[in-house]
């Protein structure tokens, strides 16, 4: 993750933060306006380690995967329905309720077999 989409999805991540961070309160994850710089010295303080150890932890979280809440956004959801059409056989719309083609009790075909 980029450090502005950080600062922008600060309140979503302070689980994720708080989760790499335990010694980390919420409410003070939460007051904070998701700057690195200020995120370090917060933790630096409350942990006990040094401001530049804090900086490379803050480094290889960021790194990390992003939590799917935040990948979840609705505002993503009709790109990733679209893009998921190029998976769905000819003649189905990926928008469409799977139960109405009828094939749910069906075994699925392994990927790369036919019939």
């Amino acid at each position: 993750m980029n450090w502005p989409e950080i600062a922008r999805n600060w309140s979503t991540l302070v689980p994720a933060v708080m989760q790499q961070w335990p010694e980390a309160a919420e409410s003070d994850l939460l007051a904070l306006d998701g700057s690195r710089d200020v995120l370090a010295g917060y933790l630096s303080q409350v942990t006990g380690r040094d401001y530049a150890d804090i900086q490379d932890e803050i480094s290889e979280w960021r790194e990390g995967a992003m939590p799917a809440d935040l990948r979840m956004d609705e505002s993503e959801d009709m790109q990733a329905i679209s893009a998921s059409g190029k998976y769905v056989p000819v003649g189905e719309d990926p928008s469409d309720d799977d139960a109405a083609f009828g094939d749910d009790d069906q075994p699925a075909t392994p990927i790369g077999r036919k019939g």
